[in-house]
């Protein structure tokens, strides 16, 4: 951490955005106010405001640029020359390795996401229509692969419910290795497929 006017000015933003991070996996979001967040990532309460407009401004950047580091890191493993089936797997694959490598942005989510200033348009913003996870989806579905079941459905029985594990390890409610991983995500597979 910096000391106060010690932060270079093009690394205050950053700054901001980790403390935010910090603090909300920690102390909830209920639970961590604008001066708390910039006496953490020591800048002046006045200097927060300069980089975003208000608290809701700086929840929704943070929770876009998870999302978009999220999604870069699943579509990673992505290899469209491989079955539409396989494809999924291993994204789902992906999405539960990402939540287990990165604890506070999946509990950031988690809290973003179940707060009113969440809204449908952050998320749309966040994802984009054409990113590969939804994507993928719409291609499954217009070869009849998987059931005919709305996108948000769908991607809650799928890429959610390996967050949700993810947060169960972390937790110490469930160990998982590999070859349970591969089950779960062919059982996440049979759950929408037709």
């Amino acid at each position: 951490m910096f000391e106060e006017g010690t932060i270079p000015k093009g690394e205050k933003r950053e700054a901001i955005l980790e403390a935010a991070l910090k603090l909300i996996a920690e102390q909830g979001l209920q639970h961590t106010p604008m001066s708390l967040i910039s006496r953490h990532a020591r800048v002046s309460a006045g200097g927060i405001y300069h980089h975003f407009e208000s608290k809701e401004d700086l929840l929704q950047t943070l929770y876009q640029r998870i999302m978009q580091e999220m999604i870069s890191a699943i579509v990673g493993a992505d290899d469209p020359s491989q079955p539409l089936a396989k494809r999924f797997q291993t994204l789902w694959l992906s999405m539960f390795r990402y939540g287990l490598a990165h604890r506070q942005e999946l509990v950031f989510l988690e809290q973003y996401e179940s707060v009113p200033i969440h809204t449908e348009e952050a998320c749309n913003d966040a994802l984009g229509e054409e990113q590969t996870l939804n994507r993928l989806i719409v291609d499954l579905r217009a070869q009849e692969l998987i059931k005919d079941l709305p996108l948000v459905i769908i991607s809650e029985l799928t890429y959610g419910m390996a967050l949700k594990l993810a947060k169960q390890v972390h937790a110490g409610q469930v160990r998982l290795d590999d070859a349970t991983l591969a089950e779960i995500a062919k059982a996440c597979w049979d759950a929408i497929a037709r």
